[in-house]
Order: C-alpha cells, then structure tokens, then sequence
C-alpha cells in the first residue's frame, strides 16, 4: 500500500490477510517517481558512512511503508528485504539475521514509541535506512506507555564500526523531538520523509541580538584583557555560526553545542568542538559541565584560565564567565590535566550526559536516582555486592558499552535498580544493581544534607582510584565525585 495511505487494522479476518500476505507490506508507490538525482544523492551518501548525517539521503526509494505485521521476526523480514532489494544486496537473511542476533541481545527501542532496529554486515555498500510506521503501533516484544509507532532500520557494512554508532546516535536525536516524529507519521511520501529526516536534524533559526555578534566579534580581546587564555563558545543557533565563520583566526575558539548538526558544521570552521548533554541546562551549570568536558578532552589544560560565553532560553550569548581551572578542579585533575588517567573522555562525558539527561527526563515520567562508578571492576570489587541478577552478565563486551547510543533506554530502565552501575574505564558496563559497601567517608567534606546513595558514591571514590556520578531521586541535582569530595554539582534548568 502507498505510505500515504492509512495502515490496515491488525483486526482483519485472517482469511483477508492470507489472500493479501504478499502485499501487506508494499513501499511507498510515489517513491518511484523520485528523481534519478534523489537515487544518485543517497548511493552517494552511502558510500560516503555516517560522517555527513544527512540521514534523508540514506532513505531509499521503495523503503517507506505503512505496515500491519503480527510479530517483530515479520517486522524485521521485511525491513530487511527492502534494504537488500533497494541497495541490490544479494542476502536479506544475513541482514535479519544480524538485526536478530542485535536484538537478542538487547532490545533496541529508544523510547517515545521510536525504535531503532540495526544491523552490521559484509560487502554492504556504505549505510541504507528503512522506515515502517503505524499510528496503532506494531509489535515490538517491549513494554512501553505508547505504542510502537515508527522503526527506523538502519544497516551498514560491518568494517565501519565507528560510523555505524554515530549515525545510531544521530538517528537517536533526531526522534526525540515529538514535532518530529509527527512529520515523519504524517508525511506523503518518501521525498517528504527525507525532508523532515534533514530538517529536522537542524537547530531553528533565530536572528542574533547584537550583543551576540559584539561579543563574538570581541571575545578574544576581553579574554586577553581579563587573563583567559582560551576562548569557549556554547553555540545552538546556526547564525552564530554564520558570525564566526566570518571572523579571522576563527580556529582559537573552543565550541561547546548539544546541537549534532552544529557540531558537524562547527567542525568545518575550528578543531576543537565539544557536544554537551541534549537537555537545557542552568547557565551556571552549562559553564562549569562545559568547561570540565572541555578539560577532559584535552582541548584545554590544568594551567589555563577560560572565557566562557554563554546565553540562556535561546536569548543568545550575553555573558562572559570567566573561570582558572587549576582553582575550579585542579586537586581532582592529573598532572596531565585528566580527571583519571585511565578513564576514556569519551566515556567520562558520556556518563556524565546520560546522568544529566536523566535528572531531567527520569523514567515514565518519575524521577530516578543512580550511581555511576567509573573504575577497574577488579579493584572494586571488594566494595560491592550484587544485589540482583547482573543483568549485563554474559553478553559480550561489545554488546554492552555505554558509548553504544542504543543501549540509553536500557541503561535508563535499569537506573531503576536500587544500587550502582559499575563501568570499566573503556566503557565495558560490568554490571548493574550493584551495592557499594566502601566503608565510611568523612561527611565533613561533603555538603549537607546527603543520603546514603551519595555517601556511598562519594566513599567509593575515597577507597579505590575512580569516579562517580550521582544521581538524586528527590532533587535531580548531579555530583561527581573523585577522591572523597565532591568534584562539580549540577542542577537541571527546567
């Protein structure tokens, strides 16, 4: 059937849906009379990965469907015989068979009646995404509060590991905005689809106040008169962009976004962009999660002092802050300017933005509490005690690392476990459910008021040589913690 048709009723007599089993699942008739320019478009992002996240030239012709299926194993057939006809892959079994053997191992919906099924194999050509939807949802074998609505199938060659999680990522982003979603129910066709796909990736336009363009223009003079020696910009507005593409020596800035297509273009115009947590976030908050993130990632070091430009509620920049790291977080950094020097930035950050993303999200609309530890499981291990089934026991390593975007919604369910996440430096999830059993921390260096979680959180950091990041259930306020103490405190702007 057309994709701009209504999806048949699952109600229907079985007798009807025996004589119709071949045209079930049809794609979208107008694609055919997509340009040859539009075919030419997607081969040419396919071949080229994941790197361009233009996600609307991935979607094929003829793999846009309205769908009615009685399980996910129908589900996923079909997807997968799209892609393979649509890309002339020889094998649609070694594509289900990979997105089977995916899912066995966790299930990939992202939440919001979203999923986002996925598979890795051989002699593909670059990457390819189908889309199924229904408004009455489809069978999933997950217990959500909405329905199934859309599943985005995307498949790539399995050499390109690394592209294949950034483009998860991507996806995974864009199908957190409901407008969205709605767009993508709602659209024609397939040509539709791709513009919502591609618009959507975009952060709204809004024209710059002055004194966003002032300060940009005279940032690094201010930095230079108040002692800074490096430049941070949190930029989520495409003409802010524009303003800095114009200025010389644009590359001594740092730009700090939460915004995927931002960062890529920032990545055009300076060489050291930062993404932060996709969530708004307290000004005091952005500047100091920012600028740790920054240190972190090695674009800044223990010594320097930093100029911050930030704005709040889509206002614009409008204020300098002005911070020394070595006085903010200098007792918790390494001799080389690292949190840890074991711990991997990238799952540093990534810890710390799920925690974020949490305290303001929660789960099903209630708030969660949670304690990350980052660390060597082995030298932690005398610390804790599992208190449930390790759900993450057994599966390989590669099937459980936080920095895989697919695994959030699982990660997000199981912050529901009394107990903490220990992480290993790499990002390995060891386990979950886990009782810290550290000892006692001296509460005098801690603020008042906290609990056991972030007691135990804080004297786990004072035993062994790690991190962690805690999460308040009754606050939603965030602590990292290293050495006993505690290193930056959060508080979500909502």
């Amino acid at each position: 059937m057309a994709a701009k048709d209504k999806p048949r009723s699952r109600s229907r007599s079985r007798s009807r849906d025996k004589a119709q089993d071949s045209a079930r699942v049809r794609p979208d008739r107008a694609s055919s009379a997509s340009s040859d320019t539009d075919g030419e478009r997607a081969s040419d992002a396919r071949s080229s990965g994941a790197e361009e996240f233009r996600l609307g030239s991935l979607l094929r012709d003829d793999c846009l469907f309205d769908i009615s299926v009685e399980n996910k194993d129908e589900l996923l057939h079909s997807l997968a015989e799209a892609v393979a006809l649509a890309s002339a892959y020889p094998s649609a079994k070694q594509i289900y068979n990979s997105a089977r053997e995916r899912e066995s191992v966790v299930n990939t919906y992202v939440g919001s009646g979203v999923a986002v099924p996925h598979a890795r194999v051989s002699s593909f050509e670059g990457f390819a995404i189908a889309i199924a939807r229904n408004p009455s949802g489809v069978p999933y074998g997950v217990d959500t509060p909405e329905p199934v609505q859309i599943v985005i199938f995307v498949v790539g060659n399995e050499s390109l590991r690394n592209e294949h999680v950034r483009l998860l990522a991507a996806v995974a982003n864009l199908v957190k905005n409901k407008k969205v979603r709605q767009q993508i129910l709602e659209a024609e066709d397939v040509a539709a689809v791709r513009k919502v796909l591609d618009a959507g990736a975009q952060s709204p336009r809004r024209r710059p106040r002055q004194v966003t363009k002032q300060l940009l223009s005279h940032a690094r003079k201010i930095a230079r008169d108040v002692g800074a020696t490096a430049v941070l910009v949190a930029i989520e507005n495409p003409e802010e962009l524009k303003i800095l593409k114009k200025l010389p020596r644009r590359d001594t800035f740092i730009v700090a976004t939460s915004s995927p297509r931002i960062a890529e273009d920032a990545e055009k115009l300076v060489s050291r962009v930062l993404r932060l947590p996709s969530i708004s976030l307290r000004r005091d908050t952005l500047v100091r999660v920012g600028t740790l993130m920054a240190v972190t990632s090695g674009f800044i070091s223990r010594d320097d002092t930093v100029a911050f430009l930030s704005g709040q509620n889509s206002s614009g920049l409008d204020t300098i802050t002005v911070l020394a790291i070595s006085r903010e977080f200098g007792k918790f950094l390494t001799s080389s300017g690292q949190i840890s020097a074991s711990i991997s930035a990238t799952v540093f950050e990534r810890v710390l933005t799920l925690a974020t993303e949490l305290s303001v999200e929660g789960r099903e609309g209630k708030p969660v509490g949670s304690i990350f530890v980052i660390g060597n499981p082995e030298t932690l291990s005398p610390y804790c005690q599992q208190l449930v089934m390790n759900p993450f026991r057994g599966y390989p390593e590669e099937e459980r690392n936080i920095l895989d975007p697919t695994l959030q919604e699982t990660i997000k369910e199981f912050a529901h476990l009394d107990g903490a996440f220990i992480i290993r430096e790499d990002g390995v999830i060891h386990a979950a459910g886990t009782y810290l059993k550290p000892g006692s921390v001296d509460t005098a260096e801690l603020p008042g008021g906290l609990g056991t979680r972030h007691q135990a959180g804080a004297a786990i950091t004072a035993a062994e040589d790690c991190v962690s990041v805690v999460l308040s259930q009754s606050t939603g306020q965030v602590m990292l913690f290293k050495k006993g103490k505690v290193v930056l405190s959060t508080e979500s702007h909502t």
